[in-house]
């Protein structure tokens, strides 16, 4: 076995190796994504990404790639790179591969001007990121999720656990109710101008978030095979409060709405809360059993507390490394959404 050469995959390329990416994947050739891959990594309007592939002679044998993005950390726009879709064939684990090509792409995020690379492993790749990798931990996040139809929750136990669940549901709903309070919610997208004083607002009181331009944002949305709705929050004067975006289940999913991506003017009290509430009332409405969301930051545990929403903690960390100097430790008060990493 000869070593495998790490270099870029162009565009063309992902096509042209559909069958290697998806023996990687696990699935048939008409299974792979192939329009996801060049969406995500060749046609971001903040600017292109890189895919890095391992190929032993003409056959590619591994693959991760990085996303770009822009961040506003500080009150200072930077660059960095987001780690995604890492598979390496099972003939070739164990000999170092993965290392060889995080290791090329932080030299190429290096180049390109990216002050850090951030990825989110599970177990196994977390110790080669920060025992061989040198890369840090940054922060968990975590997935929460609330119930909005109950009596499938008793289904296995027939009429009977229906019906219980269903009452257990009312007391719950009583207890924790779903209120909007002086907000009104209606179904987007925003146009253009509102959204770019709605983000300034936003931005300028955050520490550490992802800048979501109105481009990057119709951009996201416009994932192939997926449907999202946008979730529009407005006080009574008709302003722009709260904003969320949340993807519908696609077949043999849960039948959940996953909020992937929320934003709140941190002026509006009460907003937070009443976002997740529309949300949840949205998902009601639509027939699905419960809405989830994965996110992190100080403010929004309180509030999907006080909605019923039980959250358990990541197993592992979002992990970082700088390319030059950059201090790490401003991107600790990073308001973290799922869509930051592409995760939804």
């Amino acid at each position: 076995m000869t070593k495998p050469l790490i270099r870029a995959v162009t565009r063309d390329e992902v096509r042209e190796h559909v069958a290697s990416f998806a023996l990687l994947h696990g699935v048939r050739p008409e299974e792979f994504d192939a329009d996801f891959m060049v969406w995500w990594f060749f046609q971001n309007p903040t600017h292109e990404g890189l895919l890095a592939g391992a190929f032993d002679g003409d056959r590619l044998v591994g693959y991760v790639g990085f996303a770009a993005q822009h961040l506003r950390v500080q009150g200072r726009r930077v660059s960095a790179a987001i780690l995604s879709s890492a598979f390496t064939h099972p003939d070739y684990r164990g000999k170092g591969l993965f290392q060889r090509l995080i290791r090329f792409l932080v030299e190429a995020a290096a180049t390109r001007g990216h002050e850090a690379v951030f990825g989110w492993p599970n177990e196994t790749a977390l110790r080669i990121y920060l025992g061989r990798l040198g890369f840090s931990a940054m922060f968990p996040v975590d997935r929460s999720a609330r119930p909005v139809s109950w009596g499938p929750l008793g289904a296995r136990f027939g009429p009977q656990g229906v019906f219980a669940a269903e009452c257990a549901g009312a007391a719950f709903d009583r207890m924790l109710p779903l209120r909007l309070g002086r907000y009104r919610y209606e179904i987007g997208p925003p146009g253009e101008h509102e959204w770019q004083g709605f983000m300034a607002r936003v931005l300028a009181a955050s520490d550490c978030m992802l800048e979501r331009p109105h481009a990057y944002v119709r951009w996201r949305l416009s994932r192939p095979r997926r449907e999202y709705i946008e979730v529009l929050l407005r006080d009574e004067a008709g302003v722009l409060r709260a904003w969320a975006s949340a993807r519908l289940p696609i077949p043999d999913e849960p039948p959940r709405l996953h909020v992937g991506d929320s934003l709140v003017d941190p002026w509006s009290r009460g907003a937070l809360r009443a976002l997740f509430a529309a949300c949840a009332m949205e998902a009601r409405h639509r027939g699905l059993e419960q809405v989830y969301t994965i996110a992190r930051s100080a403010r929004l545990g309180s509030s999907l507390a006080a909605l019923g929403f039980l959250s358990r903690r990541s197993t592992t960390p979002i992990v970082a490394i700088a390319t030059s100097n950059a201090d790490l430790s401003l991107y600790q008060g990073w308001e973290y959404r799922d869509a930051d990493m592409d995760m939804f």
